[in-house]
């Protein structure tokens, strides 16, 4: 046999994987999953739900899963059309049980702790204003989730409601930390010094990899409320957006 030959993973190691695999995400209790969506806008920001094998580790009143995400929606009458994952791994749950659901996928690996690519905000663009293209006929939400849905969640959801929305950046994080429950902690400095409405139109390029989806126009406009919702009302009438 050849000195170079390795062995397959032993059984220790596989455990040893399948205790990480499935480990609560650092800080995940720490934040409530969801609660509700951003104003005048179709867009939802929500903590990353977990798969049962991480969940039976926790308590019933902790947990949040795909199932819980969309009942959740359920009861206040609505449904996701796409989740839009920002996570830079695989193991929280499986991307074919979002599809099984008719909920449309989308991947953006933005790994955490640094700066973000601009590519990837530009696919961003390109993959809300395709979907509400397409969906203008109905009210379903584009859900978006980093780890905690936050921060990373926070930022492109932000950078879109200043750049595509035109709204100043100061209302457009204010507005997402409504939105959310919960201060975005990073990433601020550089959203404050973004350009309202600076693009017009997003566009495709040829060296754009694995891209879902191909924006051919704009989403209709975005309406300031003359008055800003509770942030916990998801009412009916929150609910009639022109997106």
């Amino acid at each position: 046999m050849s000195s170079s030959f390795k062995p397959s993973r032993t059984p220790e190691r596989q455990q040893r994987r399948r205790r990480t695999n499935n480990k609560v995400p650092t800080g995940w209790l720490d934040y409530t999953p969801l609660n509700t969506w951003i104003e005048n806008t179709r867009i939802i920001p929500f903590k990353c739900p977990l798969k049962r094998s991480i969940l039976r580790h926790l308590q019933e009143d902790e947990r949040f899963s795909l199932d819980d995400l969309t009942d959740r929606l359920a009861s206040q009458g609505r449904k996701i059309g796409l989740i839009i994952d920002l996570t830079d791994t695989d193991r929280y749950y499986d991307y074919r049980d979002v599809e099984d659901m008719d909920i449309e996928y989308c991947k953006i690996r933005v790994p955490g702790h640094q700066d973000v690519p601009e590519h990837s905000c530009r696919k961003f663009f390109r993959v809300v204003d395709s979907f509400l293209r397409d969906n203008r006929h109905n009210d379903k939400l584009i859900g978006i989730h980093c780890t905690h849905g936050i921060n990373r969640s926070g930022y492109f959801i932000v950078r879109y409601l200043i750049e595509v929305l035109g709204l100043q950046p100061n209302d457009a994080i204010s507005a997402f930390n409504r939105a959310r429950g919960h201060q975005m902690e990073k990433y601020t400095d550089d959203l404050r010094r973004r350009t309202p409405g600076t693009v017009t139109q997003v566009t495709s390029s040829d060296s754009d990899e694995n891209d879902y989806y191909v924006t051919k126009d704009r989403p209709l406009p975005y309406i300031r409320p003359s008055v800003d919702p509770i942030p916990n009302d998801c009412s009916t009438k929150a609910s009639e957006m022109n997106l």
